[in-house]
């Protein structure tokens, strides 16, 4: 079985088991090694994805980076940058185009402020159509939600409606559920209105539901939106935006001072760069193995030297090392893992709720994220690993036989 064609896998693989059951305490050294780096991948990944994703939410709760109005119209700054106010004005779906168009215009989110009769006679509804995949300011407030995607036919209360979750309520002949609840965001608009999509609105158009003023209920609202909510590109200002939007005239542009904007992006950039946390957990393991093995080998350069005297093919030796190092690997980012979800898990549970407590976002990843994570650092870590115990190894192996059998130094 052995030749020029070299050793058979199964071969290679008891041969490196029968080396590792002869070593268990070196396996067992390199095994913690790897454990760490594979609790600090693991780690990296799980709060990554939960600090980006507890920043995001925050950030968006302080409303768009700006927004856009009909020309003319005079509006409140503090409940226009999350909702548009009510009010007969709309633009046109040129301007609108427009002004998506604009290089420093990152997202759009149009919306549509109407008033619906009430069946009970009473106030009309405030309702605001708005478009739940290009949301930008609605969505991040919600506090109680049902465990289902939002579909035509739901709607979303605002903090101070009356309805709770689960409730139907019947609009003018269509019954709709209260898919969700927001949180009080001290915008009054905001707070008494309610959130429905476009798919809604022509629910309720199909019912031939009518407006405060008698009008028809349109069939297509945010075609012709009463405002639209804009996050602008990465690394553009407030100034580039007002001077960009001067070539609308049909529309006004509504924004702040731009210390938001600044803090949202300088907030991107830091969740962005902690990714470098987990380079550095990968550069880890891999020089550890790298060092690890160079003595290894060194230690063992007359085995080595006699199964190259013998005719073993140097790529044998190296995949037998590389199957030695994916043992202690998997068995390293294994026990790490664990360590590290129960660290999480500690940290979930005293950290997370006392940060609950205060009302602090703190958007953990579902198990089943966490699953993925596993296998993600389990993967990199192994394969790093291995890979850095194949370069030793085949440094290792392109010296002489005759060299490695009289034991001297490289």
């Amino acid at each position: 079985m052995m030749g020029a064609a070299g050793y058979h896998l199964p071969v290679l693989v008891r041969m490196a088991v029968i080396d590792v059951g002869r070593r268990p305490w070196r396996l067992g050294f390199l095994a913690a090694g790897i454990a760490l780096a594979g609790a600090a991948t693991f780690g990296s990944l799980v709060f990554h994805a939960s600090i980006g994703r507890s920043l995001d939410q925050s950030m968006a709760r302080l409303g768009a980076d700006a927004a856009i109005v009909p020309a003319g119209v005079t509006a409140n700054l503090t409940p226009l940058l999350l909702t548009v106010e009510p009010g007969p004005a709309v633009i046109n779906p040129q301007a609108l185009a427009k002004i998506s168009a604009l290089p420093v215009v990152g997202q759009v989110a149009a919306q549509r402020s109407l008033k619906m009769a009430d069946t009970s006679g009473h106030l009309p509804i405030d309702l605001i159509v708005f478009d739940p995949a290009a949301d930008l300011t609605v969505q991040p407030w919600v506090e109680e939600r049902l465990e289902r995607p939002f579909r035509p036919g739901d709607v979303i209360v605002g903090g101070r409606r009356p309805e709770a979750v689960g409730e139907r309520l019947m609009l003018q002949g269509v019954e709709a559920t209260v898919h969700a609840r927001l949180g009080l965001a001290g915008a009054g608009p905001f707070e008494r209105s309610m959130f429905i999509g476009p798919e809604t609105a022509r629910l309720l158009a199909g019912a031939k539901a009518v407006m405060a003023d008698g009008k028809p209920f349109p069939a297509d609202p945010l075609d012709f939106p009463s405002g639209a909510m804009i996050r602008l590109a990465p690394g553009r200002g407030l100034e580039e935006l007002r001077f960009a939007a001067a070539s609308v005239p049909e529309v006004a542009i509504v924004a702040g001072g731009g210390s938001q904007v600044e803090v949202r992006q300088a907030v991107a950039a830091l969740s962005g760069s902690s990714l470098a946390t987990l380079l550095v957990a990968l550069v880890a393991p891999a020089v550890l193995v790298g060092v690890a093995y160079a003595g290894m080998l060194a230690e063992r350069r007359r085995e080595l030297g006699t199964m190259l005297a013998l005719g073993v093919p140097r790529r044998d030796i190296v995949v037998t090392v590389a199957v030695e190092a994916a043992l202690a690997a998997l068995a390293g980012a294994f026990a790490g893992i664990v360590m590290a979800f129960m660290i999480i898990t500690g940290f979930t549970r005293t950290v997370g709720f006392f940060l609950r407590q205060r009302a602090i976002t703190l958007a953990m990843p579902s198990y089943a994220e966490c699953g993925w994570f596993a296998f993600l650092s389990a993967l990199a870590v192994a394969a790093t690993v291995v890979l850095a115990a194949m370069c030793a190894a085949w440094i290792a192996a392109r010296r002489q036989p005759w060299t490695l059998l009289r034991g001297d130094a490289p």
